[in-house]
Protein backbone atom coordinates (compact mmCIF):
# COMPACT_ATOMS: atom_id res chain seq x y z
CA UNK A 1 0.00 0.00 0.00
CA UNK A 2 1.49 3.69 -0.76
CA UNK A 3 2.81 5.15 2.62
CA UNK A 4 0.63 8.38 2.41
CA UNK A 5 -2.66 5.32 1.92
CA UNK A 6 -1.33 3.47 4.53
CA UNK A 7 -0.75 6.18 7.31
CA UNK A 8 -4.69 7.98 6.85
CA UNK A 9 -6.39 4.78 7.16
CA UNK A 10 -4.46 4.18 10.42
CA UNK A 11 -5.11 8.00 11.67
CA UNK A 12 -1.22 8.88 12.19
CA UNK A 13 -1.83 12.13 9.34
CA UNK A 14 -2.88 15.66 10.95
CA UNK A 15 -1.72 18.36 8.41
CA UNK A 16 -0.30 17.64 4.85
CA UNK A 17 1.44 20.23 2.79
CA UNK A 18 -0.18 19.05 -0.25
CA UNK A 19 -2.76 17.80 -1.33
CA UNK A 20 -1.36 14.99 -3.85
CA UNK A 21 1.35 13.20 -1.12
CA UNK A 22 -0.75 9.96 -1.77
CA UNK A 23 0.12 10.37 -5.99
CA UNK A 24 3.47 11.81 -4.86
CA UNK A 25 4.39 8.71 -2.76
CA UNK A 26 2.81 6.60 -5.34
CA UNK A 27 5.35 7.88 -8.17
CA UNK A 28 8.51 8.32 -6.22
CA UNK A 29 10.32 6.80 -3.57
CA UNK A 30 11.73 10.00 -1.79
CA UNK A 31 14.34 10.15 1.29
CA UNK A 32 12.27 11.32 4.46
CA UNK A 33 13.70 12.27 7.77
CA UNK A 34 12.62 12.93 11.38
CA UNK A 35 14.35 14.65 13.98
CA UNK A 36 14.79 14.06 17.38
CA UNK A 37 16.16 16.72 20.21
CA UNK A 38 18.14 15.13 23.27
CA UNK A 39 15.77 16.70 25.81
CA UNK A 40 16.18 13.20 27.89
CA UNK A 41 17.93 10.13 28.22
CA UNK A 42 15.46 8.01 26.83
CA UNK A 43 12.65 8.54 24.24
CA UNK A 44 9.25 7.40 25.49
CA UNK A 45 5.37 6.92 24.75
CA UNK A 46 4.57 9.91 22.94
CA UNK A 47 7.88 8.70 20.73
CA UNK A 48 6.22 5.89 19.31
CA UNK A 49 4.25 8.01 16.94
CA UNK A 50 7.30 9.18 14.67
CA UNK A 51 9.40 5.83 15.33
CA UNK A 52 6.18 4.46 13.89
CA UNK A 53 6.08 6.34 11.08
CA UNK A 54 9.54 5.88 10.09
CA UNK A 55 9.26 2.90 10.13
CA UNK A 56 6.37 2.55 7.83
CA UNK A 57 8.03 4.71 5.34
CA UNK A 58 10.73 2.21 5.33
CA UNK A 59 8.52 -0.76 5.09
CA UNK A 60 6.96 1.03 2.09
CA UNK A 61 10.63 1.51 0.66
CA UNK A 62 11.46 4.84 1.11
CA UNK A 63 15.08 5.98 2.46
CA UNK A 64 14.53 6.83 5.70
CA UNK A 65 16.59 10.12 7.48
CA UNK A 66 17.12 9.96 11.69
CA UNK A 67 18.40 13.48 12.56
CA UNK A 68 19.35 13.61 16.11
CA UNK A 69 19.59 17.54 17.37
CA UNK A 70 22.96 17.89 18.83
CA UNK A 71 22.88 21.56 18.25
CA UNK A 72 19.04 22.43 18.16
CA UNK A 73 19.25 20.04 21.56
CA UNK A 74 21.52 22.36 22.85
CA UNK A 75 18.88 25.49 22.10
CA UNK A 76 15.08 24.22 22.43
CA UNK A 77 12.29 24.01 20.70
CA UNK A 78 9.37 26.56 22.26
CA UNK A 79 7.07 24.57 20.56
CA UNK A 80 4.69 23.24 22.99
CA UNK A 81 6.67 24.57 26.06
CA UNK A 82 4.97 27.52 28.30
CA UNK A 83 8.56 28.56 29.63
CA UNK A 84 11.98 28.72 28.69
CA UNK A 85 13.92 25.47 28.62
CA UNK A 86 16.76 24.89 30.84
CA UNK A 87 20.46 24.72 28.97
CA UNK A 88 22.17 21.58 28.91
CA UNK A 89 25.76 21.14 28.50
CA UNK A 90 27.17 19.67 25.09
CA UNK A 91 28.32 16.65 27.23
CA UNK A 92 24.86 15.76 28.60
CA UNK A 93 23.48 16.76 24.84
CA UNK A 94 25.93 14.24 23.31
CA UNK A 95 25.46 11.61 25.68
CA UNK A 96 21.63 11.65 25.24
CA UNK A 97 22.08 11.74 21.68
CA UNK A 98 24.28 8.48 21.98
CA UNK A 99 21.18 6.74 24.25
CA UNK A 100 18.61 7.94 21.87
CA UNK A 101 20.16 6.72 18.69
CA UNK A 102 20.67 3.47 20.04
CA UNK A 103 16.96 2.73 20.74
CA UNK A 104 15.93 3.94 17.43
CA UNK A 105 18.48 2.24 15.64
CA UNK A 106 16.99 -0.57 17.10
CA UNK A 107 13.06 0.10 16.38
CA UNK A 108 13.71 0.85 12.82
CA UNK A 109 16.24 -1.91 12.12
CA UNK A 110 14.78 -5.05 13.64
CA UNK A 111 12.03 -7.48 12.57
CA UNK A 112 10.16 -7.09 16.19
CA UNK A 113 6.48 -8.07 16.19
CA UNK A 114 6.35 -7.93 12.11
CA UNK A 115 8.84 -8.78 9.41
CA UNK A 116 10.61 -5.47 7.02
CA UNK A 117 8.82 -7.78 4.31
CA UNK A 118 9.52 -4.54 2.29
CA UNK A 119 12.12 -2.58 2.97
CA UNK A 120 14.05 0.32 2.01
CA UNK A 121 17.92 1.14 2.44
CA UNK A 122 19.14 1.09 5.91
CA UNK A 123 18.33 4.34 7.91
CA UNK A 124 21.15 6.99 7.63
CA UNK A 125 21.67 8.37 11.13
CA UNK A 126 22.75 12.16 10.74
CA UNK A 127 23.35 14.86 13.45
CA UNK A 128 22.61 18.54 12.67
CA UNK A 129 25.64 19.75 15.09
CA UNK A 130 27.56 18.76 11.65
CA UNK A 131 26.87 21.57 10.00
CA UNK A 132 24.81 23.94 12.23
CA UNK A 133 28.24 24.11 14.81
CA UNK A 134 30.06 25.38 11.88
CA UNK A 135 28.40 28.42 10.92
CA UNK A 136 29.11 32.09 11.83
CA UNK A 137 26.67 34.18 12.84
CA UNK A 138 27.16 36.69 10.28
CA UNK A 139 27.05 33.82 7.31
CA UNK A 140 23.86 32.41 9.09
CA UNK A 141 22.54 35.47 9.43
CA UNK A 142 23.16 36.72 5.86
CA UNK A 143 22.24 33.47 4.30
CA UNK A 144 19.55 31.91 6.42
CA UNK A 145 18.07 34.39 8.40
CA UNK A 146 17.29 37.24 5.82
CA UNK A 147 14.50 34.58 4.30
CA UNK A 148 12.91 34.67 7.45
CA UNK A 149 10.13 37.24 7.98
CA UNK A 150 9.96 38.26 11.87
CA UNK A 151 6.24 39.81 11.15
CA UNK A 152 5.15 35.79 10.35
CA UNK A 153 7.25 34.50 12.83
CA UNK A 154 5.59 36.41 15.93
CA UNK A 155 2.06 34.39 14.73
CA UNK A 156 3.53 31.20 14.74
CA UNK A 157 1.67 29.23 17.89
CA UNK A 158 4.74 28.31 19.77
CA UNK A 159 5.97 32.19 19.27
CA UNK A 160 2.75 33.92 19.68
CA UNK A 161 1.47 31.89 22.95
CA UNK A 162 5.19 32.54 24.38
CA UNK A 163 4.28 36.52 23.53
CA UNK A 164 1.10 36.32 24.74
CA UNK A 165 2.09 34.90 28.60
CA UNK A 166 3.05 36.83 31.27
CA UNK A 167 6.50 37.02 32.66
CA UNK A 168 9.85 36.00 30.99
CA UNK A 169 8.16 35.71 27.28
CA UNK A 170 10.62 33.87 24.70
CA UNK A 171 14.47 34.40 24.47
CA UNK A 172 15.78 35.64 20.96
CA UNK A 173 17.57 31.59 21.94
CA UNK A 174 14.31 30.06 21.57
CA UNK A 175 12.88 32.77 19.01
CA UNK A 176 15.73 31.59 16.45
CA UNK A 177 14.80 28.02 16.30
CA UNK A 178 12.62 27.50 13.36
CA UNK A 179 15.03 29.30 11.53
CA UNK A 180 17.86 26.14 13.06
CA UNK A 181 15.19 23.43 11.65
CA UNK A 182 14.37 24.92 8.85
CA UNK A 183 17.81 24.73 7.91
CA UNK A 184 18.62 21.10 8.96
CA UNK A 185 15.99 20.37 6.29
CA UNK A 186 17.90 22.36 3.45
CA UNK A 187 20.61 20.60 4.33
CA UNK A 188 19.36 17.44 4.28
CA UNK A 189 17.84 18.47 0.99
CA UNK A 190 21.27 19.27 -0.31
CA UNK A 191 23.15 16.28 1.17
CA UNK A 192 20.65 13.34 0.74
CA UNK A 193 18.32 14.27 -1.50
CA UNK A 194 15.59 14.51 1.03
CA UNK A 195 12.45 15.63 0.20
CA UNK A 196 9.76 15.10 3.11
CA UNK A 197 9.77 15.91 6.90
CA UNK A 198 7.34 14.59 9.28
CA UNK A 199 6.96 15.23 12.86
CA UNK A 200 4.60 15.84 15.59
CA UNK A 201 1.38 18.20 15.13
CA UNK A 202 3.43 21.22 16.90
CA UNK A 203 5.91 21.32 14.47
CA UNK A 204 3.73 22.34 11.55
CA UNK A 205 5.17 25.91 11.57
CA UNK A 206 8.82 24.91 11.72
CA UNK A 207 7.97 22.10 9.08
CA UNK A 208 6.44 24.45 7.17
CA UNK A 209 9.15 27.51 6.92
CA UNK A 210 12.08 24.53 5.82
CA UNK A 211 9.94 23.74 2.89
CA UNK A 212 9.45 27.82 2.09
CA UNK A 213 13.72 27.77 2.51
CA UNK A 214 14.02 25.07 0.27
CA UNK A 215 12.00 26.96 -2.58
CA UNK A 216 13.57 30.30 -1.52
CA UNK A 217 17.39 29.21 -1.86
CA UNK A 218 17.64 26.26 -3.68
CA UNK A 219 14.14 26.59 -6.21
CA UNK A 220 13.45 22.87 -4.86
CA UNK A 221 10.05 21.27 -4.24
CA UNK A 222 9.71 19.88 -0.25
CA UNK A 223 7.15 18.23 1.73
CA UNK A 224 5.33 17.71 5.01
CA UNK A 225 3.46 15.88 6.89
CA UNK A 226 2.52 15.73 10.72
CA UNK A 227 1.20 13.36 12.80
CA UNK A 228 -1.14 13.67 16.30
CA UNK A 229 -0.22 14.29 19.37
CA UNK A 230 -0.31 11.34 21.85
CA UNK A 231 -3.50 12.13 23.29
CA UNK A 232 -6.76 9.95 24.98
CA UNK A 233 -10.18 9.89 23.98
CA UNK A 234 -11.05 13.71 26.02
CA UNK A 235 -8.08 14.61 24.19
CA UNK A 236 -5.66 15.27 27.14
CA UNK A 237 -2.41 14.45 26.45
CA UNK A 238 -1.04 10.55 27.30
CA UNK A 239 1.97 8.70 28.32
CA UNK A 240 2.48 8.71 32.20
CA UNK A 241 1.16 6.65 34.27
CA UNK A 242 1.35 6.76 38.35
CA UNK A 243 5.02 6.54 39.03
CA UNK A 244 6.08 9.18 35.94
CA UNK A 245 6.33 9.31 32.51
CA UNK A 246 6.57 5.94 29.94
CA UNK A 247 10.30 5.73 28.91
CA UNK A 248 11.12 3.19 26.54
CA UNK A 249 14.40 2.58 28.32
CA UNK A 250 13.71 -0.62 30.00
CA UNK A 251 16.02 0.32 33.35
CA UNK A 252 13.30 3.68 33.53
CA UNK A 253 10.52 1.97 32.69
CA UNK A 254 10.75 -2.32 33.43
CA UNK A 255 8.92 -3.91 30.19
CA UNK A 256 6.38 -5.23 32.64
CA UNK A 257 5.46 -1.71 33.17
CA UNK A 258 5.50 -0.86 29.92
CA UNK A 259 3.19 -4.25 28.89
CA UNK A 260 0.76 -3.15 31.85
CA UNK A 261 0.32 0.46 30.60
CA UNK A 262 -1.47 -0.46 27.02
CA UNK A 263 -3.11 -3.81 28.79
CA UNK A 264 -4.85 -1.22 31.07
CA UNK A 265 -5.45 1.15 28.37
CA UNK A 266 -9.22 2.48 28.31
CA UNK A 267 -11.42 1.00 25.27
CA UNK A 268 -12.12 3.92 24.13
CA UNK A 269 -8.76 4.21 23.16
CA UNK A 270 -7.92 0.71 22.17
CA UNK A 271 -9.26 0.89 18.72
CA UNK A 272 -7.27 3.87 17.96
CA UNK A 273 -3.92 2.56 19.49
CA UNK A 274 -4.18 -0.59 17.68
CA UNK A 275 -3.98 1.54 14.29
CA UNK A 276 -1.39 3.57 15.34
CA UNK A 277 0.96 1.29 17.66
CA UNK A 278 0.78 -2.10 15.69
CA UNK A 279 1.21 -3.14 11.99
CA UNK A 280 -1.73 -5.27 12.24
CA UNK A 281 -4.31 -5.15 8.77
CA UNK A 282 -7.28 -3.37 8.74
CA UNK A 283 -9.57 -6.30 8.65
CA UNK A 284 -7.50 -8.32 11.73
CA UNK A 285 -8.15 -4.62 13.97
CA UNK A 286 -11.74 -4.54 13.02
CA UNK A 287 -12.30 -7.84 13.82
CA UNK A 288 -10.42 -7.25 17.63
CA UNK A 289 -12.48 -3.67 17.84
CA UNK A 290 -15.59 -5.91 18.09
CA UNK A 291 -14.47 -7.14 21.24
CA UNK A 292 -13.78 -3.91 22.59
CA UNK A 293 -15.61 -3.71 26.20
CA UNK A 294 -16.59 -7.32 26.72
CA UNK A 295 -14.66 -7.62 29.42
CA UNK A 296 -11.45 -10.07 28.13
CA UNK A 297 -9.57 -7.14 26.86
CA UNK A 298 -8.46 -8.77 23.84
CA UNK A 299 -7.91 -5.70 21.88
CA UNK A 300 -5.83 -4.10 24.85
CA UNK A 301 -3.87 -7.52 24.99
CA UNK A 302 -3.11 -7.72 21.51
CA UNK A 303 -1.72 -3.99 21.39
CA UNK A 304 0.29 -4.71 24.59
CA UNK A 305 1.79 -7.70 23.35
CA UNK A 306 2.65 -6.05 19.70
CA UNK A 307 4.43 -2.83 20.55
CA UNK A 308 6.12 -4.43 23.63
CA UNK A 309 7.64 -7.13 20.69
CA UNK A 310 8.63 -3.96 18.78
CA UNK A 311 10.13 -2.34 21.98
CA UNK A 312 11.45 -4.92 24.02
CA UNK A 313 11.86 -7.54 22.04
CA UNK A 314 9.68 -11.27 22.13
CA UNK A 315 11.24 -12.25 24.86
CA UNK A 316 10.96 -9.95 27.42
CA UNK A 317 7.13 -9.30 25.98
CA UNK A 318 6.67 -13.23 27.25
CA UNK A 319 7.84 -12.71 30.57
CA UNK A 320 5.59 -9.52 31.23
CA UNK A 321 2.82 -11.44 29.52
CA UNK A 322 3.64 -14.32 31.56
CA UNK A 323 4.07 -11.96 35.36
CA UNK A 324 0.82 -10.13 34.18
CA UNK A 325 -1.26 -13.30 33.83
CA UNK A 326 -0.46 -15.14 36.42
CA UNK A 327 -1.14 -11.77 38.85
CA UNK A 328 -4.79 -11.09 37.40
CA UNK A 329 -5.19 -15.36 37.49
CA UNK A 330 -4.00 -15.76 40.61
CA UNK A 331 -1.36 -18.24 39.84
CA UNK A 332 1.85 -16.19 41.73
CA UNK A 333 3.26 -19.31 42.60
CA UNK A 334 4.64 -19.97 38.79
CA UNK A 335 6.54 -16.75 38.55
CA UNK A 336 10.07 -17.02 39.78
CA UNK A 337 11.17 -14.68 43.37
CA UNK A 338 13.78 -12.99 40.90
CA UNK A 339 11.10 -11.68 38.70
CA UNK A 340 8.66 -10.87 41.59
CA UNK A 341 11.28 -8.65 43.47
CA UNK A 342 12.12 -6.56 40.08
CA UNK A 343 8.16 -6.04 40.07
CA UNK A 344 8.87 -3.94 43.32
CA UNK A 345 9.71 -1.22 40.98
CA UNK A 346 6.57 -0.94 39.39
CA UNK A 347 3.77 -1.83 41.64
CA UNK A 348 3.24 -0.48 45.23
CA UNK A 349 5.86 -2.21 47.73
CA UNK A 350 7.27 -2.01 51.06
CA UNK A 351 10.25 -3.93 53.04
CA UNK A 352 9.81 -5.47 56.46
CA UNK A 353 12.89 -6.64 58.58
CA UNK A 354 11.51 -10.24 60.84
CA UNK A 355 11.70 -8.24 63.54
CA UNK A 356 8.85 -5.56 61.75
CA UNK A 357 7.12 -8.99 60.76
CA UNK A 358 6.81 -10.84 63.74
CA UNK A 359 5.92 -13.92 64.34
CA UNK A 360 1.92 -13.40 63.26
CA UNK A 361 1.09 -10.04 61.77
CA UNK A 362 -2.72 -9.47 61.52
CA UNK A 363 -3.68 -9.63 58.11
CA UNK A 364 -5.64 -6.51 58.93
CA UNK A 365 -2.67 -4.19 59.91
CA UNK A 366 0.05 -5.40 56.74
CA UNK A 367 -2.91 -4.50 54.58
CA UNK A 368 -3.03 -0.72 55.74
CA UNK A 369 0.72 -0.69 56.04
CA UNK A 370 1.35 -2.17 52.53
CA UNK A 371 -1.25 0.09 51.15
CA UNK A 372 -3.44 -2.09 50.04
CA UNK A 373 -6.61 -0.60 52.49
CA UNK A 374 -6.37 2.52 53.68
CA UNK A 375 -7.46 1.79 57.30
CA UNK A 376 -8.39 -1.80 58.94
CA UNK A 377 -12.12 -1.04 58.36
CA UNK A 378 -11.52 -0.83 55.02
CA UNK A 379 -9.50 -4.22 55.50
CA UNK A 380 -11.93 -5.85 57.17
CA UNK A 381 -14.45 -5.34 54.47
CA UNK A 382 -12.29 -6.54 52.00
CA UNK A 383 -11.36 -9.55 53.96
CA UNK A 384 -14.95 -10.35 54.38
CA UNK A 385 -15.97 -9.86 50.79
CA UNK A 386 -13.27 -12.12 49.74
CA UNK A 387 -11.30 -9.49 48.07
CA UNK A 388 -8.05 -9.98 49.12
CA UNK A 389 -5.81 -12.95 47.94
CA UNK A 390 -2.00 -13.68 49.44
CA UNK A 391 0.36 -15.26 46.36
CA UNK A 392 -2.85 -15.77 44.61
CA UNK A 393 -4.88 -17.80 47.35
CA UNK A 394 -7.55 -16.56 49.75
CA UNK A 395 -6.46 -16.33 53.66
CA UNK A 396 -8.26 -18.47 55.99
CA UNK A 397 -9.69 -17.77 59.12
CA UNK A 398 -11.59 -15.24 60.50
CA UNK A 399 -8.97 -13.09 62.09
CA UNK A 400 -6.03 -14.07 59.33
CA UNK A 401 -2.29 -13.00 60.31
CA UNK A 402 1.11 -13.16 58.62
CA UNK A 403 4.14 -15.17 59.33
CA UNK A 404 7.50 -15.58 57.43
CA UNK A 405 6.46 -19.03 56.75
CA UNK A 406 3.44 -17.39 54.16
CA UNK A 407 6.47 -15.52 51.80
CA UNK A 408 7.43 -16.87 48.93
CA UNK A 409 10.48 -18.80 49.36
CA UNK A 410 10.73 -16.69 52.34
CA UNK A 411 11.49 -13.64 50.30
CA UNK A 412 7.82 -12.28 49.06
CA UNK A 413 4.50 -12.30 49.94
CA UNK A 414 2.06 -10.90 46.68
CA UNK A 415 -1.23 -8.92 47.82
CA UNK A 416 -4.27 -8.47 45.74
CA UNK A 417 -6.66 -6.41 46.31
CA UNK A 418 -9.28 -7.43 43.44
CA UNK A 419 -8.03 -8.65 40.37
CA UNK A 420 -6.08 -5.67 39.31
CA UNK A 421 -4.24 -3.88 42.41
CA UNK A 422 -1.15 -5.51 43.61
CA UNK A 423 1.59 -4.98 46.41
CA UNK A 424 4.32 -6.32 47.63
CA UNK A 425 6.19 -6.96 50.83
CA UNK A 426 9.66 -8.22 50.57
CA UNK A 427 11.30 -9.85 53.62
CA UNK A 428 14.61 -7.75 54.09
CA UNK A 429 17.44 -10.08 55.21
CA UNK A 430 19.55 -8.51 57.53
Amino acid sequence: MNVFSELHWRGLVHQATAENLQAVFENDKMPMYIGFDPTATSLHAGSLIPLMCLRHFRRAGHPIIVLIGGATGLIGDPSGKSEERILETIDTVRARGDAMRAQIERFVTSDGAEALATVGPMPKFVNNIDWLGEFKLLEFLRDIGKHFSVNEMIHKDSVRKRFEKEGAGISYTEFTYMLLQATDFLELYRRHGCKVQCGASDQWGNICEGIELIRRIDRGQAYGLTMPLLTNSEGKKMGKSEKGAIWLDPKQTSPYAFYQFWVNMADADAGRFLRWFTFLDEPTIRELETKIGTGERVAQKTLAQEITTLVHGKQEMETAKKASEALFSGDIASLPVSLLKQMADDVPSIKLTLQELGAATPLVDLLVKCGACSSKADARRNLSQKGIRLNGKQPAGENPTVSAADFLEGEVLVVQRGKRNSFLVILAKV
